[in-house]
């Protein structure tokens, strides 16, 4: 599905690049897939029609998420690249801003959008005083569960949480209680901070110190641990299940009981017609709080070269209006970050499930440090799950070494 996705977001391109041959080209990177790429290309052509656009066609391009970043910073400064981003996630912002590859969009935040947009949503791109990106929708990641499996929602405490799991586990048979990208640093945050581990620490003056970093303290060991358990311990998710795009496609035949992901899956989910509900997990045996995910923003950013800023801005601010977010939301499940629009799905399901998960949230550091820290993080989150004597508290302590050693030559 996802080759599909790609195959048929590069198509549109193509499409589109074929008709502009003679006009103002705005050309918007994305890493939409499914209904939200459809969504996203027939608000291009929606646009195109209005006087905003003054005659300007829109070129959509399906760019990987983990691939954009690199690809825009090397090639904004030589004229190329894309005018817009839609969308980058907001702890990636003090990469981009630092290497002066994206306009500073303080100058679009109307009195208007200022009060009809959540706070904490702007304040996500705030890096040293300028606002990079038109935050466009919130994220955090969450309990997905099928109710014709699981009738009674999701257990209450941790020891019925895993006994449930286990009971609706078959793997001969590709039917799982519970899966999860258990080796992906960012799902599996949630139970490192519930237990006390921490990215960075905190100056006084609430900025973040990076010479603070709580990734190989007793609660990451912890949490690595119950981690490692779910597959060695419980017999939950074997080698192979902790892959994504593995278990969207258990979860849409219908063979999975439980799934951590985050919004983006949803439009997969509703196309599948799946009977949904969303929560969070319990707290684990022993941790000292309760699941906290990342809290992600996204938003949209305009290439500091581009050439058709005027024009491109204004597309940027129609992709984040209301009408739209909330139009985002029916095809995806995305989190409007737009108060008015929030109120009007009030009795959505998605938007109550993730918007819980998101009031719990924990805002990933928008510091360009930041970028030091997932690699290292993630790999020895992959190794620890890779045998049952795995030494975890070894490979964390490798990891945070390589992250100062990483930041120290910055």
């Amino acid at each position: 599905m996802k080759k599909l996705a790609v195959v048929a977001a590069l198509t549109i391109a193509l499409g589109l690049g074929a008709a502009v041959q003679g006009q103002q080209k705005i050309t918007v990177w994305v890493d939409f897939q499914e209904g939200e790429l459809k969504w996203i290309s027939d608000a291009a052509k929606a646009f195109e029609a209005t006087p905003a656009a003054k005659g300007a066609k829109f070129e959509v391009v399906f760019v990987k998420l983990g691939d954009n970043r690199d690809k825009f910073i090397q090639s904004a400064p030589k004229g190329e690249g894309p005018d817009l981003i839609a969308t980058i996630p907001h702890d990636q912002i003090g990469q981009f801003a630092s290497a002066g590859v994206i306009e500073p969009m303080d100058k679009y935040l109307d009195t208007q959008y200022r009060a009809d947009t959540a706070a904490s949503s702007i304040d996500a791109f705030n890096y040293k005083g300028r606002v990079f990106a038109l935050p466009m929708f919130g994220e955090a990641v969450a309990i997905v569960y099928n109710k014709k499996l699981l009738p009674g929602g999701i257990p209450k405490t941790w020891d019925e949480f895993i006994a449930t799991a286990q009971k609706l586990t078959n793997a001969s048979k590709q039917q799982f209680g519970f899966l999860a990208p258990i080796g992906t640093q960012y799902h599996m945050h949630g139970f490192y901070k519930a237990y006390g581990a921490y990215v960075f620490g905190k100056n006084k003056d609430g900025s973040f110190n990076t010479a603070d970093i709580g990734l190989n303290n007793a609660g990451a060991v912890k949490a690595a641990q119950l981690i490692n358990d779910l597959r060695f311990k419980y017999n939950l998710i074997p080698e192979g299940a902790e892959d994504a795009g593995v278990q969207e496609d258990l979860f849409k035949k219908g063979n999975v009981a439980m799934w951590l992901n985050g919004p983006w899956v949803m439009s997969g989910v509703k196309a599948a017609k799946i009977d949904y509900g969303i929560g969070l997990p319990p707290r684990p045996t022993g941790a000292t709080a309760d699941f906290q995910p990342f809290l992600g923003v996204r938003g949209v950013v305009m290439n500091a070269y581009s050439k058709q800023k005027a024009i491109s801005v204004e597309f940027a601010k129609y992709l984040v209006q209301p009408a739209q977010q909330i139009s985002l939301n029916q095809v995806g499940g995305r989190l409007p970050v737009s108060k008015s629009a929030v109120r009007q799905l009030a009795k959505d399901p998605v938007v109550a499930g993730f918007g819980a998960a998101v009031a719990k949230g924990i805002p990933m550091p928008n510091i360009p440090e930041m970028g030091q820290v997932w690699e290292p993080w993630g790999d020895a989150l992959k190794l620890s799950i890779k045998a049952a004597n795995a030494d975890i508290t070894g490979l964390h302590n490798k990891a945070v070494d390589q992250i100062k050693a990483a930041i120290n030559k910055k």
